[in-house]
């Protein structure tokens, strides 16, 4: 039996579009169905796609959610069950973000800044940037009700792992995998919540905030697992990851590569095979001409997508895939996942 491991990404309202793009793909180029994952791991916008998924919303309808096409019968009885409108909410007083109060200007936790310049593992620049941001003021309980309202179960049958780290300790949290109570609900929404802009949540003694701080992928996380396959849809990252990129796109964009081609490197070295699925750099220079007025909104239903250009978004990243997958060094990625949907093996 062939086992596959599903990594979704993080990146806001562009990554949730890629990933409806990149399941729809494979789903129509191998006839793999992602709800079928062995494990799934999503952060942040990966947080929600992975819920959607775990629901029962099929690759298809998730592609057509974006692209203002019909969703099956099956696929729109489950989005129907989203009835909280999508509310990112005001500071908590209503006045400007961080000038409500004289404690918002402060760093969430210098000690995360302080134990970065210390440690002798590799930096976490990300990390150190969530100590030195404010904390967030804005509430993204509408973002848990949602995903509460899609997978009304408290969490799923099969294995779906969702990331958040640590605001005191900076550490990951996978929730849904390590020893810490949460529902769906909160879980999507600690995933989600940006810092410097969200509130962090409280789960189980914890204030949890973005999975992204730690890593936008996280996809050193099924390098153990003993997987024969596994996908990854990374919208922050560009190029191959048989080596570091040459884009010449922004420093963030250059770390987040780094990173996922380490983590991709880790886990072939146990056998598995990996495909890669991120935005070329020509559908970065598209995404940059689009008017992304909400950067923090996550997941399906969540705005209108041509308005933000996500139908664009979710049909280039259709497109983008099928052609990777029609590579060579797609070819064995590819007839495993073709395997994994074939009920006879």
């Amino acid at each position: 039996m062939t086992t596959v491991g599903l990594v979704l990404g993080a990146g806001g309202l562009h990554a949730a579009a890629q990933h409806a793009g990149v399941l729809a793909a494979l789903s129509e180029a191998t006839g793999w169905d992602p709800r079928t994952a062995d494990v799934v791991v999503g952060t942040s916008a990966g947080a929600t796609t992975a819920v959607s998924l775990r629901a029962g919303v099929s690759a298809t309808d998730l592609h057509a959610s974006y692209t203002r096409t019909p969703l099956s019968d099956e696929g729109q009885d489950i989005m129907n069950r989203v009835t909280t409108p999508l509310d990112l909410g005001s500071p908590s007083d209503g006045e400007p973000l961080n000038v409500a109060h004289s404690s918002s200007r402060r760093p969430a936790n210098l000690m995360l800044l302080l134990r970065d310049l210390c440690s002798t593992a590799r930096p976490r620049p990300v990390m150190a940037l969530a100590g030195l941001l404010p904390v967030g003021t804005r509430d993204g309980s509408s973002l848990g009700a949602r995903s509460t309202e899609i997978h009304p179960e408290p969490w799923p049958d099969h294995p779906t792992w969702i990331c958040a780290v640590d605001l005191r300790s900076g550490k990951r949290v996978v929730l849904g995998r390590d020893d810490v109570a949460a529902p769906i609900g909160p879980a999507v929404q600690a995933s989600t919540a940006v810092p410097g802009w969200f509130r962090p949540v409280e789960i189980d003694g914890r204030r949890l905030v973005d999975g992204g701080v730690h890593s936008t992928t996280n996809a050193d996380l099924v390098a153990a697992l003993g997987l024969d396959v596994v996908v990854i849809s990374s919208s922050k990252t560009v190029g191959g990851t048989s080596g570091p990129t040459d884009d010449p796109g922004t420093l963030a964009r250059a770390w987040h590569t780094r990173t996922l081609y380490r983590e991709v490197q880790a886990i072939r070295r146990r056998g598995a095979a990996v495909l890669v699925l991120q935005p070329t750099a020509g559908e970065l220079a598209g995404r940059a001409a689009l008017a992304d007025r909400d950067p923090q909104v996550h997941g399906p239903g969540a705005s209108d997508r041509s308005e933000h250009g996500l139908d664009e978004i979710a049909e280039a990243a259709r497109v983008s895939a099928l052609a990777r997958l029609a590579l060579p060094e797609a070819t064995r990625a590819r007839r495993l996942l073709a395997s994994a949907s074939d009920p006879r093996r």
